[in-house]
């Protein structure tokens, strides 16, 4: 049964009349009343009694609405602690990014986070594919391209900059490139084949053609590994890059891409507390670690 067949009833019984119920309602009058008929036929009892002066409960009518006010008054309280569940500043958060940018610059910032708001959890899918927000396989999705869809909310947060990079040990061996022609002398570490739709992916085809890519894989771990190993020169985002020395950036001047990041939710999650509150951190954190992002305190 429909509930709109007791909210015709509850309007009748407040009210005592179906003109004023109609305007309660703001339908018309014939509505109220074949609303009410086909409610005490599906009850198979009368509910009011047709006074000159109005409508007036009957002992039946009186006994279904203290029971159908008993649960509006649930439904209320229902209401209620869903919308303190999403003001509040607890519960779980799906975040989605790629394994290089959630491991080595997100995770540090979420441990800020959560220190600050210690009811907060987090499940961080570190992935090179895209998830789907719009089914809500994330809460959250960083990305280094705009998806253009209308159910998500989004904005341009700052950039990432890649560089050039190489192993002290390899240029000790190799010779250090002076110019953009000397790369042709070089190994290279490079994504596994089949990721070209990614933005950072087949930037390498610029410098590096495929037989001088010796290494390839899927994993930003490993491609540090490649290099720290000596297996060749890699094209990689500055954040996930070691700043001991060991890893040397190469042809600054020359080499410096830079890809816009995106922070992206479904419009349905952006005012819930806790997605709203993890969202402008993000945002403060993008503004503080610009020059970072960017590589730009690692200019000579």
């Amino acid at each position: 049964m429909s509930w709109d067949h007791y909210r015709y009833f509850l309007a009748v019984a407040e009210t005592g009349s179906l003109s004023a119920a109609a305007r309660q309602l703001s339908v018309s009058q014939p509505t109220v009343g074949r609303q009410i008929a086909e409610l005490e036929k599906r009850l198979g009892t009368r509910l009011f009694e047709r006074a000159s002066h109005g409508y007036l409960l009957t002992l039946a009518g009186q006994q279904i609405r203290d029971k159908i006010k008993a649960i509006e008054s649930d439904l209320d309280g229902v209401e209620q602690v869903i919308s303190g569940l999403d003001n509040s500043l607890s519960g779980t958060i799906r975040i989605s990014a790629t394994e290089g940018f959630g491991s080595y610059w997100l995770t540090p910032k979420l441990g800020l986070f959560q220190r600050r708001h210690p009811n907060i959890r987090f499940e961080l899918m570190l992935d090179i594919s895209v998830v789907d927000l719009r089914r809500r396989e994330a809460d959250i999705a960083l990305r280094l391209a705009n998806p253009r869809v209308s159910d998500l909310i989004g904005r341009q947060v700052g950039q990432t900059g890649f560089g050039l990079y190489g192993a002290q040990a390899y240029l000790d061996k190799h010779g250090q490139p002076k110019s953009v022609s000397d790369l042709a002398n070089h190994d290279f570490i490079g994504w596994k084949s089949g990721q070209d739709r990614l933005p950072f992916s087949n930037a390498l085809e610029k410098y590096a053609t495929p037989e001088m890519i010796k290494f390839r894989c899927d994993t930003v771990a490993a491609q540090i590994a490649a290099v720290r190993s000596g297996m060749g020169l890699f094209l990689a985002p500055h954040y996930l890059v070691p700043r001991e020395g060991e890893v040397v950036r190469l042809l600054p001047s020359e080499i410096q891409l830079n890809f816009d990041i995106w922070l992206l939710t479904h419009r349905d999650l952006v005012n819930v507390g806790r997605v709203r509150a993890l969202l402008d951190f993000l945002y403060e954190q993008f503004r503080n670690d610009r020059d970072f992002l960017l590589g730009e305190d690692l200019r000579p």
